[in-house]
């Protein structure tokens, strides 16, 4: 019950990797807000916390809206008490070669997944410098997990927005966390590698693509959801108060090095 009396919100928690970890975080005592552009999903997630004993509650909206993020951090406060973890999960894919990209899918790729996780830790980022004040003396603030990827580390092809997102959201960690130490606030992210999710199908299911990934993953397949979560508790638990500033990266040695 590493997560005992804490609040976690959770964007883009109704599939995927999302969804586990919002079920991982609620087994081990944690209060849920999960959030969903949809509600049908989000429903989902609900039902699967409820049914195993867990505490969790329903926000729908997009994380690109500053207002709706306002909101939603507002309802997470009111519903449990206040926010101790958030993990910036949401993200989409708008597919294509660098030539036939257009504005509209480099702009929605860069607003969902960069510009979202922004609003997303400046409007929690309040609660927790307010904590902060409160309780100078705190070893602990509040934690930050951003959800980046080994696309934005070593690049990929035919999706240079969700690239330069993900490398964006590197330094959007590396430069919350060091401005905001002195708050005691821990900032950081978790490259993943391809992932069994539905925004790498092209990716597993095209033959070609399969076959060239798998050959440079160094374990030799591709992970699973529940495989991957671990990180991000780890991450928003006490265990990891002295770690700040990082990306850890868990894609099954598809990405080494310094």
């Amino acid at each position: 019950m590493r997560f005992k009396d804490k609040v976690v919100i959770i964007t883009g928690a109704g599939r995927g990797i999302g969804q586990v970890m919002a079920v991982g975080f609620a087994a081990e005592g944690a209060s849920v807000l999960i959030n969903e552009i949809d509600r049908g999903p989000a429903e989902e997630t609900l039902g699967k916390i409820k049914d195993k004993g867990g505490i969790a509650a329903i926000s729908i909206g997009s994380v690109t809206d500053r207002d709706y993020v306002e909101s939603m951090v507002d309802h997470a406060v009111k519903e449990f008490g206040t926010v101790d973890i958030l993990v910036n999960n949401a993200g989409i894919t708008r597919t294509a070669m660098i030539l036939k990209m257009s504005d509209e899918q480099w702009d929605q790729v860069i607003d969902v997944n960069l510009r979202g996780v922004f609003i997303c830790m400046q409007e929690v980022g309040r609660v927790y410098v307010k904590k902060a004040k409160e309780n100078p003396d705190a070893r602990c603030n509040g934690k930050i997990v951003n959800i980046t990827s080994v696309a934005g580390l070593r690049g990929t092809v035919g999706q240079i927005n969700y690239g330069a997102a993900k490398a964006g959201v590197i330094g959007l960690t590396m430069s919350g966390a060091r401005e905001w130490g002195r708050y005691k606030v821990n900032v950081n992210a978790v490259a993943f590698g391809v992932v069994e999710t539905r925004l790498t199908e092209t990716i597993r299911k095209d033959p070609k693509f399969s076959e060239i990934y798998r050959s440079e993953i160094v374990l030799g397949r591709f992970a699973k959801p529940e495989e991957v979560v671990p990180s991000v508790l780890f991450l928003s638990s006490s265990d990891a108060d002295y770690i700040t500033g990082e990306v850890l990266n868990v894609t099954g040695g598809l990405h080494i090095g310094f």
